[in-house]
Formats: structure tokens, sequence, C-alpha cells
């Protein structure tokens, strides 16, 4: 008889209950901030604080330049996996496609139809 000794897989990292408490905490914390006064009240506050420093993030104009390079970055690689998609499409279209086979037949008959 096989003994399964389960005792021996026991979750020894915390990963489990950590993942669990997490989930609980966030979940009371979503709950306080959606359904009382005050917790609306800091989320707005949150909200706007967030929109003020994307807003200052913004006009920083060392961060401009490194936005407008990537920028081009991100063009030039477009405009190179556009074309390879192209070379794709047309390499592809050459080939014809093969002649449907009637694998089921009775004397000359189809039967798949």
């Amino acid at each position: 008889m096989i003994d399964c000794n389960c005792s021996k897989h026991s979750d020894s990292s915390g990963f489990t209950s950590g993942l669990l408490l997490g989930l609980v905490l966030g979940a009371a914390g979503i709950h306080f901030l959606s359904s009382s006064d005050e917790g609306k009240e800091i989320l707005s506050k949150l909200k706007e604080s967030a929109s003020n420093t994307l807003k200052d993030l913004g006009e920083n104009p060392a961060l401009s330049e490194k936005i407008q390079d990537l920028q081009k970055t991100m063009d030039a690689a477009r405009a190179t996996i556009n074309s390879a998609a192209e070379r794709v499409a047309e390499a592809t279209e050459t080939s014809k496609p093969s002649p449907k086979k009637n694998f089921f037949q009775k004397m000359g008959a189809s039967l798949g139809k």
C-alpha cells in the first residue's frame, strides 16, 4: 500500500498565507475607498495628486525630449514591422491553394456533400 504523507507538502514559505492576506487587505481597502465618505475623499485627493504629478512630468523638458526620441524609435520600428509584414504577404500570395481532394468517394460520387 502507498502511504501518502501529506504533511510533507505544507507551504513552508508562507506564499499562500501572504497571498490570502493581501487579497483580504486589498478588498477591505477597496471597500473602504468606495463606500465611505472619508474613503471617497481620500480617493479624490489621490486622483488629484496623480493628475498634478502627471502634468508636472509632462512639462519636464528632459522627459519631453526622451518621449519624443522614444516616439521616433517606435515609429521606425513600426515602419520596419509593416514592411516586413508586406513582404511576407507578397511571398505567401504567390502560392496557389491545392485542389480539394475527395478522399471519401463511392463509385465516383462524393459522400461529403
